[in-house]
C-alpha cells in the first residue's frame, strides 16, 4: 500500500487533497524528508498528524522524519506553462515554431479546459489518443482539478496533402531588396533530388520563399503518415508515408518535412539524426509560421568560422576547496521502494566514480553561445551521493525562447557568478571521475571551447548516456531522454531545468549500470 492511500486509510479520507511531491533521504544524518502538496488549508494538526502517520508508515525508529507542506496556487498562466514545457520536452520533433501563446486555458468550477492551436502536423501528432492521453495523465498528477484538453487548427492552414508541388526556376526570390547571407559548406554529395550547392543562412529566412537552398544538422528525425485523398481498388484510403526533422546550424533552425518519391523512399529511411545536410526546397508560410519542403538532399561538410585560440596556461590541478559552488549531499528515492532498494551492483560503478551532467545554453552554437547553467550529479560506489548546481550570469542576452524552454530568465542570473567563477568549481567536482551526459557531444563541446578560455581542460573519460541506452534499451520508437525514462521507470518531471535532466539521466545510467560492464 502506498503511503497516502495508507494515510486515507487511517484517516477516513482526510488527506485526499494531498500530493506527495517528493521523498529525500539523507543516508549522513538518518534523516527523510517529505514534501507535501495541498490545495485548501492546513493547520499544525494536520502537519503533527502527518508526521505521525509518515513516521508509523515507514517504522524506522532510527530515521528522523520532517514533513514540508506547500499550499498549491492555480492560475491560467501557470496550467499553460505547465502543459507547455511538458510538450517541449516530451514531443521536441514538433514543437520548432510551437510557442506559449499557441495555448489558452479556463478554470471554471474546479476543472481546467486547456486548448492548444497548433499546425496540420503538430495537430496530427498530438491529437493522437496515445499522446493526448499522457499529457492528460501528467496535468492530473500536477493539478488537482479535473482536466480536459482539445486542439484547433491554425485559420486558414493547409492540410499536407493539398500542398502545392510547383517548381519555380529561379533560384532566390529577392524582390523585397532583401540581402542574404550564404552559409559556408564543402564535400558536397548528391543523395535525393537536385542541389545548386548555394545554402543561405537560416537566421535571414522569415518569409515564404521558393527553389531555397539550406544547411545543417538533422535534429528529431520521425517517420510519419497520413492518409491521402487518392483511393486504392478497393476504395480504401492510401496511406503516404513522409518524414519531419529539425535543421540546426549555428545561425538558426527550421522545421522539415520531406515527400519522397517511390524511388528515393530507401534513401529517405536511411536518413538519421546529427548527419550534416544540404537541402533544397521551398520555404512555405502558414499565419507567421514558417517550414521548409525539401525536395533535394545532399551530404555536405558544414564549414565553421576559424576561431583563434589564446596560448592559455592549461590547470591540471583542481583548487583545494569550492569556492563559489559547494555541491550538497542528496540521496532521492520514491516511497514505492524506500528504505529496500535492492539491484544487482554494476563493477563499472563499484569501481568508477561517475559525474553526469546537464547544461542549459543561450543556443545551439558552441563558439557564440554561453552556458547559463551547469546541474550535475555524482555516483559513487554505484549510488547518487552529491549534486552540483548553479546559475550562470552570462555576458550578453538570453534570447526570448531560452527563457520560454527553460524558464531562466535576467532576473534569476543578474547575481549568479560567472563562468569563470564557476568552472574551477565544476573542475574540482569532476577531477578524477568518468564524465556522462545525454547526447554528450552538445554539452562537452560547450564545456570544452568555454573551459579552455579559463585554463581548464576536462580530459576525463566520457561515456555518452544515449549511446547506452541505444544499445542496451530495445523496442523504443525513439531515444529521447523522456521515452528512455519513461521506459525505465525513471522519474523526468521539471527537466527544462539542467539538474532535473542530469537527475534523471544518473537514474538511467544506474539503471543500465550492468550493461556497462559490457562496454
Amino acid at each position: 500500500m502506498k503511503l497516502l492511500e495508507y494515510i486515507n486509510n487511517k484517516t477516513d479520507n482526510a488527506y485526499k487533497d494531498y500530493k506527495l511531491v517528493s521523498v529525500i533521504f539523507d543516508e549522513t544524518n538518518l534523516e527523510c524528508v517529505f514534501k507535501f502538496l495541498y490545495k485548501n488549508e492546513i493547520t499544525d494538526e494536520d502537519k503533527n498528524k502527518l508526521h505521525d502517520l509518515v513516521s508509523e508508515y515507514i517504522n524506522q525508529e532510527h530515521i528522523k522524519i520532517i514533513i514540508k507542506c506547500k499550499k498549491a496556487y492555480l492560475d491560467e498562466d501557470l496550467v499553460n506553462d505547465v502543459i507547455y514545457n511538458f510538450i517541449f520536452r516530451n514531443y521536441t520533433s514538433v514543437t520548432t515554431d510551437f510557442k506559449k501563446e499557441c495555448l489558452s486555458t479556463k478554470i471554471e468550477s474546479g476543472e481546467i479546459y486547456t486548448t492548444i492551436t497548433c499546425n496540420k502536423f503538430q495537430y496530427n501528432y498530438l491529437s493522437s489518443d496515445n499522446v493526448k492521453k499522457e499529457i492528460c495523465d501528467y496535468a492530473s498528477n500536477f493539478f488537482f482539478e479535473d482536466f480536459y484538453i482539445d486542439f484547433s487548427l491554425i485559420d486558414g492552414e493547409v492540410s499536407i496533402e493539398e500542398i502545392d508541388e510547383v517548381m519555380i526556376s529561379n533560384l532566390y526570390s529577392q524582390d523585397d531588396g532583401k540581402e542574404y547571407k550564404y552559409a559556408k559548406v564543402s564535400n558536397i554529395e548528391k543523395y535525393i533530388g537536385e542541389v545548386n550547392g548555394c545554402p543561405l543562412e537560416m537566421s535571414g529566412l522569415d518569409t515564404a520563399m521558393q527553389n531555397v537552398e539550406i544547411a545543417g544538422t538533422i535534429k528529431f528525425f520521425q517517420q510519419r503518415s497520413f492518409e491521402s485523398k487518392r483511393k486504392d481498388k478497393d476504395g480504401n484510403a492510401i496511406e503516404r508515408i513522409y518524414f519531419s526533422f529539425t535543421l540546426a546550424s549555428k545561425s538558426g533552425r527550421m522545421n522539415c518535412v520531406l515527400f519522397p518519391l517511390k524511388a528515393d523512399m530507401v534513401k529517405a529511411f536511411n536518413l538519421k539524426d546529427d548527419i550534416d545536410v544540404l537541402l533544397h526546397g521551398d520555404i512555405e508560410e502558414f499565419n507567421g509560421r514558417i517550414n521548409f519542403k525539401v525536395k533535394g538532399v545532399a551530404f555536405c561538410k558544414i564549414e565553421e568560422d576559424v576561431q583563434v585560440e589564446e596560448n592559455i596556461n592549461i590547470i591540471t590541478e583542481p583548487n583545494e576547496k569550492y569556492v563559489f559552488v559547494k555541491p550538497e549531499q542528496y540521496v532521492e528515492i520514491s516511497q514505492d521502494n524506500l528504505f529496500d532498494i535492492k539491484q544487482e551492483d554494476s563493477e563499472y560503478l563499484l569501481n568508477n566514480d561517475v559525474v553526469v551532467f546537464d547544461i542549459e545554453t543561450t543556443g545551439l552554437e558552441a563558439t557564440r553561445c554561453e552556458i547559463i547553467e551547469i546541474g550535475a550529479v555524482k555516483i559513487h560506489k554505484g549510488k547518487i551521493t552529491e549534486t552540483f548546481e548553479t546559475l550562470i550570469k552570462p555576458v550578453g542576452e538570453i534570447p526570448d525562447e531560452i527563457i520560454d524552454l527553460t524558464g531562466i530568465t535576467p532576473s534569476m542570473v543578474v547575481n549568479s557568478p560567472s563562468f569563470k567563477q564557476v568552472i574551477p568549481d565544476f573542475f574540482k567536482f569532476c577531477y578524477g571521475t568518468v564524465i556522462m551526459a545525454y547526447n554528450i557531444d552538445f554539452d562537452y563541446k560547450f564545456i570544452s571551447v568555454h573551459s579552455k578560455k579559463c585554463g581548464y581542460e576536462f580530459n576525463m573519460k566520457q561515456v555518452d548516456v544515449l549511446y547506452l541506452a541505444r544499445a542496451f534499451v530495445p523496442g523504443l520508437k525513439n531515444f529521447k531522454l523522456g521515452t528512455v525514462c519513461k521506459k525505465l521507470g525513471v522519474s523526468l518531471e521539471n527537466a527544462h531545468r539542467a539538474v532535473h535532466d542530469a537527475m534523471a539521466t544518473a537514474e538511467v545510467v544506474i539503471k543500465l549500470g550492468r550493461n556497462l560492464d559490457k562496454m
